[in-house]
């Protein structure tokens, strides 16, 4: 990833985009975001590097550099990244492992 900075701000850029056009469904849409991610049992961050996971599982980008920029605004480690990836990898296999890779490459280049 050229620069995962860059990346997520064009993310929430085109959110906000869809936002604008559809207020409705991406209300409803955050209500679930802010729910899923509260944290309880699960610490938000562990919220975060689970959803990191899935995306690098699901191969979209967008959802890596968003969800890896949440995790580490909720206090995730590198370390913690790295263990949550290996599972991903585990479970999908070559794909997976060059998302994990660009995962981790974001979360080094993000602040």
């Amino acid at each position: 990833m050229a620069d995962a900075k860059e990346k997520l701000e064009a993310v929430n850029g085109r959110l906000m985009n869809l936002f604008k056009a559809e207020k409705q469904t991406m209300m409803a849409f955050n209500s679930i975001t802010v729910a899923a991610t509260r944290p309880g049992k699960i610490s938000a961050a562990v919220k975060e590097l689970t959803a990191v996971a899935i995306a690098v599982s699901k191969g979209c980008e967008d959802c890596i550099i968003y969800h890896a920029a949440a995790a580490k605004k909720h206090g995730a480690s590198r370390d913690e990244l790295i263990e949550m990836l290996a599972v991903s990898v585990e479970m999908s296999g070559g794909p997976g492992a060059v998302y994990a890779a660009k995962a981790l490459e974001a979360f080094d280049q993000l602040p």
